[in-house]
């Protein structure tokens, strides 16, 4: 038997609601619409992006104040003159901890020399060029709960190592045993490590324990070039295995036998680790003014560096006509182009990021959080030599008209830019033929 016409009375209820709900649909889509995202329209099966406006953009460089470089990724070391934007100068500081705790050197122990090797991550610019570096003690330690920010100098001693190096990943160092690469190694003043490692180990300190205990009673070291700059400015990794610094000693007059130690930058899990960048940039030599910017007109061409460095400030002209309408925001984006020639040797940040501007707080686009459509922001090749960079902020725009009813600036900024100086120069809204595009997709409602 059919089982349909056995359950004939159930499935004439089951038509019944059916039909209330088509009813019901009928009904309510034919209210007006408080704006959605990405929906559009579909012709044979395909999405339809709906109408496209292109909106102008007012953009101009200003300078951060500070940005927070606690735990960055890499620290950075150097004093770089570039002839677009200026000179910055990168300096870190950092904790220092024992190799291994409870050491026991035994009595009379005397620290013979001290090498510092810090291992690259890569290097910015043109390598080779000389750095004058200068290590000092910290006066304080460093503390976890605290943001450090990029225009923070930190207190130091007088300095323990003043010597002039040659930035260059490439160069060839020898160890004693071992040819290395890809390390910046010089020596350190014995006298220090003596007092504040063998002597106060050998005198029975608690605070070799624990490294917890050790950072507070021996804070850490900054490293800086005080040099007049050059070219380059080098990324090194204090959590590789090469970032160490060793103490040659010996124990009483009879030992022959060579014997090390090592403190560590923080490369165990679990130890205390704690670092952050400091950068001081000086745009008198810039081409650009970022005291002297046309925040009305907006410019020919703009420029964002990491490091606290320059920034994009973009504006977004006729966006709030859109405010209120109910449209459907199907797409949103936003294409910046590179001009040409400005780049090399300085490589074009792999990523920019797009913040909104509240004032007082700036914050990622939303578009940031989507798994569907994310933001994008990574450079491309548009043509042989041409590079641009484009931002997908449907999300964003749905919210300024739809929800927030207010259109904010926007700022373009370098990813990870606590811990790198890359830099770009872009095509500002004013520009003859690479000018800021912003282009919104949207449908009406019916």
């Amino acid at each position: 038997m059919n089982l349909f016409w056995s359950n004939l009375t159930l499935n004439k209820q089951a038509f019944r609601a059916l039909a209330f709900v088509a009813l019901a649909l009928t009904v309510f889509s034919c209210e007006k619409s408080n704006g959605t995202i990405g929906s559009g329209n579909f012709v044979d099966d395909r999405p339809e992006l709906g109408t496209k406006l292109s909106f102008p953009v007012v953009s101009y460089t200003t300078a951060w104040d500070s940005i927070v470089t606690s735990s960055p990724a890499r620290a950075t070391l150097g004093n770089m003159n570039d002839p677009l934007f200026g000179s910055v100068h990168s300096s870190f500081a950092t904790r220092i901890m024992l190799g291994k705790v409870n050491p026991d050197f035994g009595d009379s122990t005397v620290c013979d020399s001290v090498k510092v090797r810090l291992a690259y991550s890569s290097t910015y610019g043109v390598v080779g060029g000389q750095i004058h570096l200068q290590m000092a003690p910290l006066k304080n330690a460093l503390i976890d709960t605290i943001k450090y920010y990029s225009n923070q100098l930190p207190e130091t001693e007088a300095p323990i190592a003043d010597t002039v190096l040659t930035l260059d990943p490439d160069a060839i160092v020898f160890n004693g045993v071992d040819s290395l690469i890809n390390t910046l190694t010089f020596d350190a003043d014995p006298a220090y490590f003596q007092t504040v490692i063998f002597d106060a180990a050998m005198a029975g300190e608690a605070h070799f324990a624990d490294n917890n205990d050790f950072v507070e009673m021996v804070p850490g070291l900054h490293f800086r070039d005080v040099g007049t700059g050059n070219s380059a400015t080098g990324y090194f990794d204090l959590s590789a295995g090469g970032s160490v610094i060793q103490l040659y000693y010996h124990t009483g007059s009879q030992d022959t036998v060579p014997k090390v130690f090592n403190l560590t930058f923080g490369q165990n899990f679990g130890d205390p680790a704690r670092a952050y960048n400091q950068y001081v940039h000086d745009f008198s030599g810039a081409a650009f003014d970022v005291a002297n910017y046309d925040s009305i007109n907006g410019e020919y061409q703009t420029y964002v560096q990491g490091g606290q460095g320059a920034r994009t400030v973009l504006e977004v002209q006729g966006l709030d006509t859109l405010i209120d309408k109910g449209y459907s925001i199907n797409r949103a984006e936003m294409i910046v182009h590179v001009v040409q020639g400005t780049a090399s040797p300085y490589t074009l940040p792999g990523t920019l990021l797009l913040l909104e501007d509240y004032d007082s707080t700036q914050a990622l686009i939303k578009d940031y959080s989507s798994s569907l459509n994310p933001a994008g922001g990574a450079a491309n090749r548009a043509d042989i030599r041409e590079y641009r960079y484009r931002f997908y902020c449907t999300r964003m725009v749905h919210d300024m008209v739809n929800e927030q009813g207010r259109v904010v600036p926007m700022i373009l900024a370098t990813s990870g830019a606590n811990s790198n100086v890359h830099r770009v120069v872009l095509g500002g809204g004013m520009h003859a033929t690479i000018p800021v595009e912003f282009n919104v997709y949207y449908t009406k409602s019916d």
